[in-house]
C-alpha cells in the first residue's frame, strides 16, 4: 500500500505584507493540516506515529510515559572519502533503534544527503551528529510520507518518509514491531529484533 502526504513549512504573507509566524501548535506545518490515511489504518495511535514529522521519539515517550533513547547501530559515509574531502553531495547511512525500558519500539534506517558546504562543514569538520543536523541548523524541514505498510495481522507497520531542507535530505524507513501499540509493551523488556545492516 502506498500513501502519499506532503506538508510544507512555507510561511504565509499576512495583511501587513510581512510573513506570519509559523503556527505554534505544529511547528512543521501551516495553520491548517489534513492528514488523511487509508481506512486500513484503524488505530488512531498508529496514524499519529505514521504522521510524526521529526518528533517520533517524543511521541513514543509520551505514549509509554517513559524515557525513549536512541541507540545508534550504524552511522557512516555511504561513499567513504578522505577525512577532509567535502565534495557534494555527501551521503551517510544511519541505522538506529528507539529504545524504551530495554525494548526496541522502532528501528529507523536512513540515508542522509548533505547538499551544501554548510551542512558538510557541520558534520565533517565540527562533528555535529547526523541526527542533530536540522535542530543544529535551526531549520524546519518539509515532511513527505512516501509509503506506509501494514502487516496482515494489523500489528506490525512501517513507513518510508522524507525530511528535506535546502541543506539536507533524509530518506527514512521506520519499522514498528508487533505488539508495540500495547501501552504496556515496554513494561517487560522484549528481545531486540535483528537489525538489517546489509
Amino acid at each position: 500500500m502506498v500513501v502519499q502526504y506532503s506538508s510544507s513549512s512555507a510561511r504565509r504573507i499576512g495583511k501587513n505584507g510581512k510573513y506570519e509566524p509559523n503556527h505554534f501548535g505544529d511547528v512543521m506545518s501551516q495553520r491548517e493540516t489534513s492528514c488523511m490515511l487509508p481506512a486500513v489504518f484503524k488505530n488512531p495511535v498508529q496514524r499519529i506515529m505514521l504522521m510524526a514529522n521529526g518528533n517520533l521519539q517524543r511521541v513514543l515517550s509520551a505514549y509509554y510515559n517513559m524515557p525513549v533513547s536512541v541507540e545508534v547501530l550504524l552511522n557512516e559515509p555511504v561513499d567513504p572519502r578522505g577525512p577532509k574531502d567535502c565534495r557534494l553531495p555527501m551521503r551517510f547511512r544511519r541505522v538506529i533503534n528507539l529504545v524504551c525500558n530495554g525494548t526496541v519500539v522502532c528501528t529507523a534506517d536512513s540515508i542522509v544527503e548533505l547538499l551544501t558546504d554548510k551542512a558538510a562543514d557541520l558534520v565533517v569538520r565540527q562533528g555535529v551528529g547526523i541526527g542533530q543536523l536540522f535542530r543544529y541548523m535551526n531549520v524546519l524541514p518539509t515532511f513527505l510520507l512516501r509509503e506506509a505498510k501494514l502487516s496482515d495481522d494489523d500489528e506490525s507497520f512501517e513507513r518510508l518518509y522524507e525530511l528535506r531542507s535546502d541543506d539536507v535530505v533524509c530518506t527514512i524507513t521506520e519499522v514498528f514491531p508487533d505488539g508495540m501499540l500495547d501501552p504496556d509493551y515496554c513494561t517487560h523488556p522484549h528481545p531486540a529484533p535483528p537489525a538489517v545492516l546489509g
